[in-house]
């Protein structure tokens, strides 16, 4: 069985860039799991909104939505959102998590996105890929290995909001799972739903002409063996 994990910035993000291809690897019966960067505790237009209580809520949204794919566990880092850097603490948690929980495939924000606007996005993609070199290498972290967390290399790389996409994923058959999984982070569908979803699905129809389908996700992918890059793409 396929183990994928999944970076997210924030609640949502998963199902927003990558939720189709998360809902066509869990109807191929892939294991799927999620770990969240931050709490979106800033997620809010309304400034009476109260961020504990926000963070709080989209924890449990995050919990519904996750329902929609059969994701097999939910793992929350709770850093304060809109402040995510790329610390060697934060690598080291992404590592230790690698080690731990070995998934074959790695779903992550594009850290080279040019002109990304979200400085969050940016550090949780950036701490996802350096991770992975911690994770397989065995002289990191030593306390770690005394507590059985042996070195695990991914061997794929999907980045999604990719500055360079080569890898092109027919969702037609599932952005209908996509979207009950989007409708399920409440707080952040009042006001944009419908643009939302018609931003979504024009952006997975643009990316389904690439390939020849009605619509498609799109990523940077690299095949890692050992050391070596050997390949990218399809």
């Amino acid at each position: 069985m396929t183990r994928v994990l999944g970076v997210g910035a924030h609640p949502d993000d998963l199902e927003w860039y990558a939720g189709g291809t998360i809902g066509k690897f869990a109807r191929e019966g892939a294991e799927i799991i999620f770990l969240i960067c931050t709490d979106g505790d800033k997620g809010s237009y309304d400034p009476q909104t109260d961020s504990a209580q926000l963070a709080a809520q989209r924890r449990i949204e995050q919990g519904n939505a996750a329902k929609e794919f059969g994701v097999s566990e939910i793992i929350f880092l709770g850093y304060a959102d809109g402040e995510l850097q790329p610390t060697l603490g934060l690598r080291k948690q992404l590592a230790l998590i690698y080690r731990k929980y070995q998934p074959d495939l790695l779903l992550a924000f594009d850290p080279w996105k040019r002109y990304e606007l979200h400085p969050d996005h940016l550090a949780a993609g950036r701490a996802a890929v350096d991770a992975r070199i911690a994770a397989k290498m065995p002289l990191f972290y030593p306390d770690a290995r005394e507590q059985g967390l042996a070195a695990w290399a991914i061997g794929e790389l999907w980045l999604f909001n990719a500055d360079a996409p080569n890898h092109f994923i027919d969702v037609s058959a599932t952005m209908e799972m996509q979207r009950h999984a989007l409708e399920q982070h409440r707080s952040q569908t009042t006001v944009w739903d419908q643009a939302a979803r018609a931003f979504i699905e024009n952006q997975a129809r643009e990316n389904g002409r690439a390939i020849g389908m009605d619509y498609a996700e799109a990523f940077r992918r690299i095949v890692i063996e050992g050391a070596l890059v050997v390949a990218q793409g399809t």
